[in-house]
């Protein structure tokens, strides 16, 4: 681990550690792929405390996650992840521009906020909805006023349903076998071969854990999330078909966002 990743290790092991020692919750930031592996190498630490933990974007389609340690069985209470959704729109859609996931990152970093304070973002046409933590979003509602060239005003809102509802398509896939280069190669429409560089860059997720070994298999129940295209959960195996491939139930977040 790089000195970035060794200063995260250890603030997540001190993070368990003050939640157990004071029966409080504590939270992460918002951690990427690479950032949510580290935390499960955390947890292999004989320094992790024993307190139960669980991982939280937004909503389910969120890839960026905080963690927060302790639940309500554990603590006796309940205390929400500390999670706002912004949306941002245009003050006139009339005459407003359609800006891209990386126009609103962009608009985003060049106010100083670090990206670790804020999750996905969620590009709805003209709109966008950008999950942040709660201090994040105070500064959001006074600061965010343009992106490229709009106007724009932010509001507290949630990502509609409708959206949710249309960016997960129902699919049947026929493969060799349930090997996660084959799976991915069929989904996203790319050559076999050309899923390699995604595994050896670590680009590939099985269920929240980074994956180099192309040749895994997937299970039923499996989210598999690949950077850049989005993530699509194993569902049902629909058996062999006549010429000995497997059907492939999957659930495809279509409109994912990059990232």
């Amino acid at each position: 681990m790089n000195s970035e990743e060794k200063l995260l290790y250890k603030r997540l092991i001190e993070l368990s550690q003050r939640a157990y020692s004071n029966n409080i919750y504590c939270f992460s930031d918002f951690l990427g792929m690479a950032g949510q592996e580290i935390f499960y190498q955390a947890c292999r630490d004989k320094n992790f405390a024993p307190v139960p933990y669980d991982l939280f974007g937004g909503n389910e389609s969120c890839e960026r996650k905080m963690v927060r340690f302790g639940n309500e069985d554990y603590m006796g209470y309940n205390v929400d992840f500390p999670i706002k959704c912004i949306k941002v729109e245009p003050l006139a859609k009339k005459f407003a521009k359609e800006y891209t996931h990386r126009d609103y990152l962009g608009s985003l970093m060049s106010l100083g906020i670090d990206r670790k304070k804020f999750g996905d973002i969620f590009v709805d046409h003209m709109d966008a909805y950008i999950y942040v933590d709660e201090s994040t979003a105070e500064y959001l509602l006074e600061n965010f006023v343009s992106v490229g060239r709009n106007n724009v005003k932010c509001s507290i809102s949630e990502l509609p349903e409708s959206y949710i509802k249309e960016s997960i398509s129902s699919i049947t896939i026929q493969v060799s076998s349930p090997r996660a280069d084959a799976v991915i190669a069929k989904v996203y429409n790319i050559s076999r071969k050309d899923t390699i560089s995604y595994f050896t860059e670590k680009k590939v997720s099985v269920n929240g854990h980074i994956i180099e070994n192309n040749d895994k298999l997937l299970s039923e129940g499996d989210t598999v999330s690949l950077r850049g295209f989005g993530k699509f959960k194993f569902v049902h195996d629909g058996g062999p078909t006549k010429k000995g491939r497997l059907n492939m139930n999957l659930e495809v977040f279509g409109r994912s966002p990059k990232r």
